[in-house]
């Protein structure tokens, strides 16, 4: 049985783990154009892969997120998109390096499918709809229908 001496606590992996994430968000807040530079860096040093450091991001919205729209349900607030959608922008502003990040992967698979269930649990317990981006309340584009619009504005634009 390895002692606590040899191998690090599930304490220590979280707090390692959540002071990268700080570094990441922190400095992609600071200067956006460091973005890949800071995602390569947790995901090296850290986490691993690009899907775990996506997962934790992810994760930390929703909580984020979630907390406050359950204070929207105890207030009467079901159905109410404008609601939902203000509560988004909020946590746009409450996490912008959070929000970048995600954003900047938002088509990556793993991303794709954590975003989908938050948004049919959000559907459920809600009858509302979520962003399907996080960073611009110009970009408030629902899920659902419209996911792709992005790459298919790109496609349009001169190379």
């Amino acid at each position: 049985m390895p002692s606590s001496t040899t191998t690090r606590s599930a304490w220590e992996r979280t707090t390692e783990r959540q002071r990268a994430l700080h570094d990441l968000t922190a400095s992609v807040e600071d200067d956006p154009m460091t973005l890949q530079d800071a995602v390569r860096r947790a995901r090296t040093e850290t986490f691993g892969s690009l899907e775990a450091v996506l997962l934790e991001l992810h994760a930390q919205w929703v909580r984020t997120f979630d907390a406050h729209l359950d204070a929207l349900m105890e207030n009467g607030a079901y159905g109410d998109q404008e609601a939902v959608d203000a509560l988004w922008a909020r946590t746009t502003r409450a996490l912008p390096g959070t929000a970048r990040v995600l954003d900047a992967y938002a088509d990556h698979p793993t991303l794709v499918q954590a975003h989908a269930q938050h948004a049919q649990r959000t559907r459920r317990s809600m009858a509302t709809d979520l962003p399907a981006r996080w960073t611009s309340p110009a970009t408030l584009v629902r899920s659902g229908a419209h996911r792709g619009w992005r790459r298919r504005a790109l496609s349009l634009l001169p190379h």
